[in-house]
């Protein structure tokens, strides 16, 4: 897949903290909000350049169907419908921003270009390998989730099926044994490509900061003070 707007992994990393600050404020309307929707829309932007279209759709769908219900007269209804449609759209649109970045970081990001970036900002090794493998445990384990998935459709476990009340079962266990063997393997598979050897590592990829990564770490950074300053002097 051709990448036409690559982004340096030190700068979605920026995007990151500056994103986990923003959901620490819990802003629903006002300009603060707007500016909040803003920047939740950036990463879905990102996506799509990055040509992770259906990522990004799904995102939008996520986010404007919370945005929907927390406005919808559902949300004013007791009982535990009620109850359920305020937790979702809560929790959708008070974490989307983060949520989001996240999952563009991770699957916009390799990890040979994201070791690199750890190394150029002299993070400690133990640490970047831990965020490097979980960078990798997250799509592994939802691949295997797909395949899961399947093999139970196969086999006519599924709502609607006939064994509705053993499908959490079925799907359940396979997937904490395949997560248990998975986090070894990619441990086996970071020890074996020398990740924890005492020498300077060396990449062949490519990493720096373009007019692209200015661009946006000035909007960031400025949202992102904007944001705060809505919220602290102007809420």
């Amino acid at each position: 897949m051709t990448k036409t707007f690559h982004l340096d992994p030190r700068t979605k990393l920026l995007m990151l903290l500056c994103y986990s600050v923003v959901v620490m404020f819990d802003v629903m309307d006002g300009p603060a909000a707007v500016i909040r929707t803003i920047m939740t829309l950036l990463p879905v932007a990102l996506l799509f350049l990055e040509g992770r279209y259906s990522t990004g759709i799904k995102f939008i769908f996520i986010y404007v169907g919370a945005w929907v219900l927390l406005n919808s007269p559902l949300n004013g209804r007791g009982g535990v419908i009620g109850m359920l449609v305020l937790a979702y759209a809560s929790l959708a649109m008070q974490f989307a921003p983060t949520m989001i970045t996240v999952w563009y970081c991770i699957e916009s990001t390799k990890i040979s270009e994201f070791m690199a970036a750890m190394n150029r900002m002299r993070f400690p090794m133990g640490l970047s390998i831990s965020l490097a493998v979980m960078m990798r445990f997250f799509p592994t384990l939802t691949e295997e989730y797909r395949s899961i998935r399947d093999a139970m459709r196969m086999r006519g476990i599924q709502f609607g099926g006939g064994k509705v009340s053993k499908m959490v079962e079925y799907r359940l266990i396979p997937l904490l044994f395949s997560s248990i063997s998975i986090g070894d393997e990619l441990s086996a598979a970071a020890v074996t490509r020398g990740l924890g050897a005492p020498v300077k590592r060396t990449n062949v990829c490519e990493i720096g900061f373009g007019f692209k990564d200015h661009i946006i770490n000035i909007f960031v950074l400025a949202t992102t003070v904007i944001y705060i300053w809505l919220v602290k002097f102007k809420g």
